[in-house]
């Protein structure tokens, strides 16, 4: 897809990937960029960073959590031809078994169940429109064998399974479900795995693994987006090793 005079959505835009993302999109002279998160101060500073770019953009203080507020905000989204579902959160402290049932629902709602509605809602209005472009973020721990925040890492695993469950929509809607697939990045996420800190059982995946910048994921998120050759449902995990990042790609048939 052409980026320049389109619209899009980012979650999670307040920092991170998603702010990263939506200033490569301005970039890509994207025509308005619609800027999601709960934290305000953000948002604001997005907003700034991105209309200094020449872009449009518009901050949408919205609780993904919140599944009826969510979806009707995206039914209000008519005219969207990028999605980029990125926002997520981590259990924090207590991890499961000891969080509490209101945690473990926060960290579903927020990373799965906003997701899908998000996407469910989106497509509807692309196939509408003759199409567009939705981008999951995932991460590394899908494909691996184990991570200390149980529900975080069940989570992302739905979203993959989703992701690659969504190809045959390329064909049905020409809308382009992909997902892509961070490893260890350098975002404010790092610091709320222990609450207000980096949790100490993050102590030795700090120390061993290099961290990617925001940007090195959302160069990848402009790939995805504008790369129409791709089969829907397709997916590519970055990583950071060695001083340089690489790309781990996969790419998925529907059945």
């Amino acid at each position: 897809m052409d980026i320049m005079g389109k619209t899009a959505i980012v979650t999670g835009a307040a920092s991170g990937i998603g702010r990263a993302t939506a200033l490569l999109l301005a970039a890509r002279a994207a025509a308005e960029i619609r800027l999601v998160d709960v934290d305000d101060a953000g948002l604001a500073e997005t907003q700034r960073l991105v209309e200094a770019m020449g872009a449009r953009a518009s901050v949408h203080h919205l609780d993904l959590s919140d599944i009826s507020a969510t979806e009707a905000w995206f039914v209000m989204q008519g005219d969207v031809d990028i999605l980029h579902n990125n926002a997520g959160v981590v259990s924090g402290t207590p991890q499961f078994p000891d969080a509490d049932a209101a945690r473990i629902r926060r960290v579903i709602d927020v990373n799965v169940t906003s997701l899908i509605a998000a996407t469910q809602i989106a497509v509807q209005t692309m196939r509408a429109r003759g199409g567009g472009v939705i981008v999951n973020t995932v991460s590394t721990v899908a494909l691996g064998a184990g991570f200390r925040d149980a529900m975080y890492a069940t989570t992302k695993a739905a979203v993959m399974m989703f992701t690659r469950c969504c190809a045959s929509l390329k064909e049905e809607a020409n809308v382009r479900v992909a997902g892509v697939l961070p490893g260890l990045t350098d975002t404010p996420i790092l610091h709320t795995t222990g609450g207000d800190r980096a949790a100490d059982w993050m102590a030795p995946i700090l120390a061993n693994n290099e961290r990617c910048q925001p940007e090195d994921i959302a160069a990848a998120v402009i790939d995805l987006i504008e790369n129409d050759a791709l089969a829907g449902g397709d997916w590519v995990a970055v990583r950071r090793e060695g001083g340089v990042v690489t790309r781990q790609w996969g790419h998925d048939t529907p059945v």
